[in-house]
């Protein structure tokens, strides 16, 4: 699952999937603006077929974040 996120992250913040690691956060990633937040958390819901509440999207602050949050999804 992890290599699917990153392709999916790179691809909404248009960016090489190979740069996408536990150190890639909003705060160091130029295009990870508000409206590419709300197009990952968009993307997100499609392909794994989940739905996140304010306080899950407002917590999606690094690629880790988003990765335990979308294995705590998946399990249940």
């Amino acid at each position: 699952m992890e290599e699917r996120l990153k392709i999916l992250v790179a691809d909404i913040l248009d960016v090489d999937p190979e740069s996408i690691d536990g150190s890639t956060t909003r705060d160091n990633t130029e295009s990870w603006d508000s409206l590419n937040h709300i197009n990952l958390v968009t993307a997100l819901e499609q392909q794994f077929g989940v739905s996140f509440d304010v306080s899950e999207i407002e917590s999606m602050s690094s690629f880790d974040d988003i990765l335990q949050l979308m294995e705590v999804k998946l399990a249940s």
